[in-house]
């Protein structure tokens, strides 16, 4: 059975010495590239506290994610 994959998928990342927040990125697929939409949010409630960036034309999920990671990760060491 050949099952397509369902986006957008959420990826939810800790944040140290943050109990209440976590880094949120979000992977949409469109017209066979990948966006990544990377945003802190509120633990309990999962709003939006702060966007912090949009990747646009990965050329997979990923490649995606790890962007997206690494651009968290500046985002937060440069935040503090």
């Amino acid at each position: 059975m050949d099952m397509k994959e369902s986006f957008p998928k959420e990826h939810f990342v800790r944040i140290e010495n943050e109990p209440n927040f976590l880094g949120r990125i979000t992977v949409n697929q469109v017209f066979g590239q990948f966006n990544a939409e990377i945003d802190i949010v509120q633990e309990e409630s999962r709003k939006i506290f702060k966007h912090v960036n949009i990747l646009y034309n990965k050329e997979d999920e990923q490649e995606a994610i790890d962007v997206a990671m690494q651009v968290l990760a500046r985002f937060l060491r440069n935040e503090k």
